[in-house]
């Protein structure tokens, strides 16, 4: 059973009441990202906060997290509130569509940890199936809300399985997406890679910069890279 909280080195995420708790994707996602001079970040799917809390740690932006279930929703904002950027953080308990067609923001980054288990068997706490399946929010809804979300230099930036790299990479050519980062991750060196992250943006001139991490060693503990990676958050590292 996880626990009810995940003490990170700034902040601690409280995740009892959110329905999907704190993850190694969600981790690597925030750790990987470089806001630079980002003014206005969206976190579409919030969950507990934690990719939000991790990007205002390392940035100046505003940023705010919309989340569709009520409890995870109160449970971020309630993270927020007690973080050290509580002037620069929102929680919002909206759906995509309807926050879409509410804001006149336009944002330079939007991040999402997307529900990925399309077609699998559903689980049985719908809270939870929310949390992890393409019904409420699908790759093609994502990219498209985001491309008006953003402005003309904003990215995209998400974590899915390797498996649909392709898929990703079809997508985006219908939207007008460009790759410019990919991060490949395996959790062993002599395993396959089983996530991507991806940072997209509108530039067709950008040119992809492609990247790889092994997340753990022979002996179980993190590799030299993924300690570099995660260092700034995670204790002990």
């Amino acid at each position: 059973m996880a626990n009810s909280w995940f003490d990170f080195k700034q902040f601690r995420v409280e995740q009892e009441n959110a329905a999907f708790k704190v993850g190694t994707d969600a981790c690597l996602l925030g750790a990987w990202l470089k806001p630079k001079n980002a003014q206005h970040i969206l976190d579409i799917g919030t969950g507990s906060g934690v990719i939000a809390l991790m990007l205002a740690q390392k940035s100046t932006a505003l940023i705010e997290a919309i989340e569709l279930d009520q409890l995870s929703s109160d449970q971020a904002a309630d993270n927020f509130v007690k973080s050290l950027w509580t002037h620069r953080l929102q929680a919002i308990h909206i759906d995509l569509n309807d926050f879409v067609s509410k804001t006149n923001t336009k944002y330079d980054l939007i991040v999402c940890n997307p529900p990925f288990f399309a077609g699998s068997t559903k689980n049985i706490e719908s809270r939870m199936s929310a949390a992890r399946h393409e019904e409420y929010l699908s790759l093609e809804s994502l990219l498209i809300h985001s491309y008006s979300l953003t402005n003309d230099i904003g990215q995209l930036a998400l974590v899915m399985p390797f498996e649909r790299l392709v898929q990703i990479e079809q997508e985006c050519k219908k939207r007008k997406w460009f790759i410019e980062r990919k991060l490949s991750v395996r959790p062993k060196k002599d395993r396959e890679f089983n996530r991507v992250i991806v940072l997209l943006s509108k530039n067709k001139n950008t040119k992809m910069d492609c990247e790889e991490l092994t997340l753990h060693t022979d002996n179980h503990t993190y590799t030299q890279e993924a300690k570099q990676l995660l260092k700034p958050y995670y204790l002990n590292l």
